[in-house]
This record gives C-alpha cells, structure tokens and sequence, in this order.
C-alpha cells in the first residue's frame, strides 16, 4: 500500500512539475516574440525610425501594449501613494507613465546591434514570475544584459511583462523609490510630484 501511495504521488509531481516547465517556457515565448518584434520592427529600421520618431514610438506600443498592462504596471510604481491618488489622478499617472517611457525608452532600442540579441535559455525559478534573460549588444560593442520578469495572467493563459532589471538595476523598485521621492518632496501633493514625474522620465530622452 506504501509503494502505491508512493508512485501515486511521485506521479503526481510529476505532472506537476512538467506543468510548471511548459507555463515558464511559455513566458519564455512571450518574450522570445516580443524581442523578434524589437529586432524586426525597430533595431533593423533603425535609419528611417531615428528620423521619424512617431513612427518609433506607434511601432513600441504596438509591441509592449500587448504585453505590459500599464495601469498595473503604475499602480505598482504609484506604490503605497496609489490609494491616496483620485480615480483622475491615477489614469493621469498611467497615461503620463506609458507616453513618456514608449517616447523615452523606445529611441534606446536604436541603438542595438540586430546581429547580437540572444534569448538565453531558463534557469532555476521561484516564486510566481518567470524570470527570462537577454542578452543585447550596443552598435558601440557594449553588453546589455536585460532580465523580464513575466506573471501569468489570472483571466487567460496570457504572459505580462511586470518587471524588468537592466544591468542589475532594477527598473520598477527604483521608479517606486523615485516616485516615493517626488511625493515627499512637493508635500505629499500628488499632481506636482505627477508633474516632476513626467519631467523626470522626459529628461532621459535620447
């Protein structure tokens, strides 16, 4: 009886597990198309896209806003400030968020060299996101290591991007640590720190 509980359960986990490896290649997928899209779409049209900056930033929603849910992702940055913040306020922050990080963001993909963009291949995870690493490299011939963090979605068997970690910086605690900043700054007055936000992420252009 011992014995059959045994392989009962030892085939248990292993349905188990072989669930979990086709879920974490799944967002693997996900990003897998969102970087040939990159390549694609923007890195080998670079000459026309640098030229034409509407064009960069409609072709980067194109690819990002089916993958990044951004009202989450600025609830997330928003923090412990996103339930002080008016229902206006908070779609304000969003729409500030997503325009100025397509127009800001998006010119940095000119700058990769179509050749040398490499999914790399899972490693050990934990926890509820799929961490997947790429490796990019500047014309200019410098690496840059990019990890997406994805989370499935809880309503469909769709993968979302809800962090990204450039070069061991990690994007989303440190716009939440510069938001928190802002807040504080213009005394806890969330429109003026939306305000400095907005400034902040348009100082990085180019």
């Amino acid at each position: 009886m011992f014995n059959l509980v045994c392989r009962y359960a030892a085939s248990f986990f292993m349905v188990f597990l072989c669930a979990h490896v086709y879920a974490n290649e799944e967002a693997r997928k996900t990003v897998i198309n969102v970087v040939d899209q990159f390549n694609v779409e923007i890195v080998q049209d670079k000459l026309f896209l640098a030229k034409n900056r509407g064009e960069l930033v409609k072709r980067v929603d194109a690819i990002l806003s089916p993958v990044i849910n951004f009202d989450d992702f600025s609830k997330k940055v928003m923090g412990k400030y996103y339930r002080r913040a008016t229902a206006e306020q908070r779609q304000r922050f969003a729409i500030v968020t997503k325009d100025t990080l397509l127009d800001t963001y998006g010119g940095s993909l000119l700058e990769f060299d179509s050749s040398k963009i490499k999914v790399l291949p899972l490693g050990p995870q934990s926890g509820r996101e799929v961490k997947v690493n790429v490796e990019f490299v500047t014309d200019a011939g410098s690496p840059i290591e990019i990890d997406f963090y994805m989370e499935p979605d809880t309503a469909s068997s769709a993968w979302f991007l809800s962090n990204v970690v450039i070069n061991d910086i990690n994007f989303g605690l440190t716009f939440r640590k510069q938001f928190g900043i802002m807040v504080q700054s213009n005394k806890n007055n969330i429109d003026k720190a939306i305000d400095a936000w907005q400034r902040s992420l348009a100082s990085k252009e180019g």
